[in-house]
């Protein structure tokens, strides 16, 4: 596998102020491809510092994705640290020149020199054109590596990388087209168990490696393979472990759930107290969940849940708000007034307070409703006790509900149509 790595330039980086999704996004898809990643930096908007580390790390051979530090500001320092560690002069791109003097002029902006720095690259280099920005990015071949360097703006640097990078390396074959991988996801399920379960399928094949990884309530497994019958070892793994199986694939689980929705014409509606309309945003963060959500209620106090959503106040007294009778009782408020075929209602305490010794924090109920076609309602709840801290008690709830409900919509859809469940 092609050694790479992966540098990322920005002060806000090394601060803490923001997450490298940069890093993460190029990682995960050259693995994809094959490529070994051997490590991914984090650099200042230091100039001295940007060169010392560039200069170490490119004596070695390999692929390296530089982003940020490209444009027209005092911390566009890349092409100048890149031109300093080869001993290159920055040559000046006369086709982008032109192209950015007549941006700037169209703005009614001065071209400096500074701003025509963007169209220099070292020589022997390219500029690499930005379909959705300003700053070009660049490409030098160099000493046996590959360089790249992309703007550090999210945006940009994905359409540079998914339209420039990719083909180049793929041209170039420098990824290992042997490499094979599938992503599944499980739930209802403990890790070990589930470990213990899939080691006993894998064992069996010969050149195939995987690993799990956990994340509140959804498991994600990567099985892997330069030369080993990956297909045939994960198409077992689905068939015996289809009670826990969910889906396969770079997908996140409300995503799935807005495919079957969309494609059998259901719809969904919300009914939230701990999650505070978490589940809702989840679901929405699909683009084209306007076509199977039809809104949510968040019922954080008594009197929303039953003056809008019906729960009656003898259930809330004799059971309480985190009970499975009100949980039943907001996913049925939910149905009737959405007019829904489907509804997801929670309730429970994601602390750090309001515990008690019977409902202790990390309670929560959660239900699943169902419109029938007599009109009489089915629906399931089901209790359980979470762990963790706040915020990973709510995003458990939202997974578990999102498992939930993709288990139920499979056991309906897979009869009349076993396709769209991948």
């Amino acid at each position: 596998m092609t050694k790479t790595f992966i540098v990322s330039i920005g002060d806000e980086l090394v601060k803490g102020e923001i997450l490298n999704t940069n890093a993460q996004y190029i990682a995960n898809s050259l693995v994809n491809m094959g490529f070994n990643i051997s490590a991914i930096l984090n650099l200042p908007d230091d100039y001295k510092q940007l060169v010392f580390n560039l200069r170490s790390l490119l004596s070695q051979k390999g692929v390296f994705i530089i982003t940020g530090g490209l444009g027209g500001t005092r911390d566009d320092i890349t092409r100048k640290a890149l031109g300093e560690v080869f001993k290159k002069d920055l040559v000046l791109d006369k086709f982008a020149d032109r192209e950015l003097e007549n941006w700037y002029r169209s703005k009614g902006r001065e071209y400096t020199d500074s701003d025509r720095m963007q169209a220099r690259v070292p020589e022997g280099g390219i500029l690499l054109k930005n379909r959705v920005g300003l700053a070009y990015g660049i490409y030098i071949e160099i000493n046996e590596s590959h360089i790249f360097c992309l703007p550090g703006v999210p945006h940009e640097m994905k359409s540079m990388f998914d339209n420039d990078v990719v083909p180049m390396l793929r041209q170039k074959n420098l990824h290992d087209e042997r490499y094979k991988c599938e992503i599944l996801y499980f739930g209802d399920i403990a890790e070990y168990v589930l470990d213990k379960k899939i080691n006993g399928i894998v064992s069996r094949y010969n050149g195939i490696s995987y690993g799990t990884r956990a994340s509140n309530g959804i498991i994600r497994v990567r099985f892997e393979s330069f030369n080993g019958n990956l297909e045939s070892c994960v198409n077992e793994v689905k068939e015996k472990l289809s009670e826990n199986y969910l889906y396969s694939g770079f997908r996140d689980i409300s995503e799935v759930v807005g495919e079957i929705l969309t494609g059998e014409k259901f719809t969904l509606s919300t009914a939230e107290s701990c999650t505070a309309g978490y589940l809702a945003k989840r679901i929405t963060d699909i683009p084209g969940s306007s076509n199977y959500f039809v809104g949510g209620v968040v019922a954080y106090s008594n009197i929303i849940k039953e003056q809008i959503l019906g729960v009656s106040a003898e259930t809330l007294k004799r059971y309480g708000a985190v009970s499975e009778q009100t949980a039943w009782e907001m996913a049925s408020g939910a149905l009737n007034i959405f007019d829904s075929t489907f509804s997801i209602a929670v309730t429970g305490i994601a602390g750090p307070a309001g515990g008690s010794k019977e409902k202790p924090v990390g309670t929560v109920y959660i239900g699943i409703g169902k419109n029938q076609r007599d009109g009489i309602l089915d629906i399931e709840v089901r209790g359980f006790r979470f762990n963790g801290t706040r915020e990973g008690i709510r995003e458990r709830t939202v997974n578990v509900s999102l498992v939930m409900l993709l288990k139920k919509l499979k056991n309906m859809v897979m009869k009349s149509d076993p396709g769209l469940v991948k």
